[in-house]
């Protein structure tokens, strides 16, 4: 019986034992949740602080980034000008290097220009064609000089026309001798407005040439003019008809 009691006994003190412990382990994560909360609140308002100090330096940073930019894009425009300004120097070194080249061809010029105009002025030597046909133009004038008692003069222009085709086609000149000698029937009056200007013609192999004199007085003719008929016609049409 006294052992049934102590049992009941011993059973309530572990009851209340158990009920104790429970309590303070209740208690122990009270104070343990208060301290946690505290601590919570108190890593909360320092978070709230650093917030604030990232937000302030996240606001420096983006404004560091755009001072950087900037930086960056002054100097991409400060090496552009720089390579611009390098080749402005270069350019300006080109030009006056042509200025030079420029200057020096003009004295050339100038040089090369009186030499053509002391060749132009110098009586330039005679070929074998030209002596030629001077001399027998020479005693063709002094033949019909002496046989129709006309007097029959030619003109630098007709001295170099003649040459020029005589120097090709050899038996021209023959042609134009023979032409001459029959004056009275190849000739014909083409004009009469300023001066009288008449026309031998001149048949040759090589086609028809004129042959054109103008009447200075009554015994003296001056031969103008020769060529082929159609260039030659063509040629004082153009002039006018002008022989100076």
């Amino acid at each position: 019986m006294e052992k049934g009691f102590k049992d009941i006994e011993n059973y309530f003190l572990s009851v209340a034992q158990q009920n104790e412990k429970v309590e303070k382990q209740v208690k122990v994560k009270q104070k343990r949740q208060v301290d946690y909360s505290k601590r919570i609140r108190h890593l909360n308002e320092k978070l709230k602080g650093k917030d604030a100090k990232i937000k302030e330096l996240f606001a420096q940073l983006t404004v560091l980034r755009e001072k950087v930019s900037k930086l960056e894009e002054e100097n991409r425009e400060l090496a552009k000008f720089r390579e611009n300004r390098e080749l402005l120097e270069k350019y300006k070194e080109q030009i006056e290097t042509l200025k030079k080249e420029v200057a020096t061809l003009k004295a050339d010029i100038v040089e090369k220009e009186r030499k053509i105009e002391a060749l132009q002025s110098s009586e330039m030597p005679k070929s074998r064609v030209e002596l030629f046909i001077e001399v027998a133009l020479n005693s063709v004038a002094s033949s019909v000089a002496l046989k129709n008692g006309m007097k029959i003069l030619f003109s630098k222009r007709f001295r170099k026309d003649i040459v020029k085709e005589i120097s090709c086609r050899p038996f021209l000149f023959e042609n134009f001798i023979s032409a001459l000698s029959r004056c009275e029937t190849t000739s014909r009056l083409l004009r009469r407005d300023k001066q009288e200007i008449y026309r031998i013609r001149v048949t040759s192999p090589y086609g028809e040439y004129r042959a054109i004199y103008t009447k200075l007085d009554k015994d003296t003719v001056k031969f103008q003019r020769f060529g082929q008929r159609d260039s030659i016609y063509s040629e004082l049409d153009a002039c006018g008809w002008s022989f100076d």
